[in-house]
């Protein structure tokens, strides 16, 4: 499992070794994106349920207290590896028949000068969310916009807003787009 920016979090395979707390660049929506490795060898249970939750996975998911062990699926291709519970792992590769198996997955490891510039990657979010929030308030739309988040290789940038009823942000994400000359999401 990598996260991302406030705690988003998605799972990944990878051909490659990883450990947890490793810097990586994955497959994202039509690009690169980087995050952090926080969970190797999940139980194939876990992994199922989180790839077929209809929300968003963050880090505050529940845990699976109620069921019993089953085979993990790797994060790695070592196939002699095994979890912390004592299970082999199974390890994704493309002969692998499970539904369960993550679609994306890690590219690499991410440099340092990479991972330095995520200091300069967050400024400019911080930049687009005051530029979001001027411009939403300059056409009166009925939400509040909270975060920003690039992908990595910023070919997507996301705005997270909070609003008590639907909202037609249409003509704010066209000028949006007029500035930052990449998708926009909201």
């Amino acid at each position: 499992m990598v996260e991302f920016k406030a705690g988003r979090a998605d799972i990944f395979h990878s051909t490659i070794p990883v450990n947890t707390d490793d810097w990586v660049i994955v497959e994202a929506d039509r690009g690169r994106d980087l995050g952090k490795v926080v969970a190797i060898d999940l139980p194939l249970h876990q992994v199922e349920w989180l790839l077929s939750s209809s929300s968003p996975t963050t880090l505050d998911t529940p845990p699976f207290l109620d069921r019993p062990p089953s085979p993990s699926v790797s994060s790695s291709s070592s196939s002699s590896a095994s979890s912390a519970n004592g299970i082999s792992p199974v390890p994704l590769t493309p002969s692998s028949p499970s539904a369960a198996a993550p679609s994306k997955r890690i590219c690499r490891l991410a440099t340092p000068s990479e991972i330095t510039l995520l200091v300069t990657k967050r400024q400019d979010e911080q930049k687009a969310l005051l530029i979001c929030q001027s411009k939403s308030k300059q056409k009166s739309l009925p939400m509040d916009i909270v975060d920003a988040e690039y992908q990595w290789d910023r070919r997507k940038l996301t705005f997270y807003f909070i609003a008590e009823r639907r909202v037609d942000f249409r003509e704010l994400v066209r000028d949006l787009f007029k500035i930052y000359k990449t998708r926009i999401w909201m």
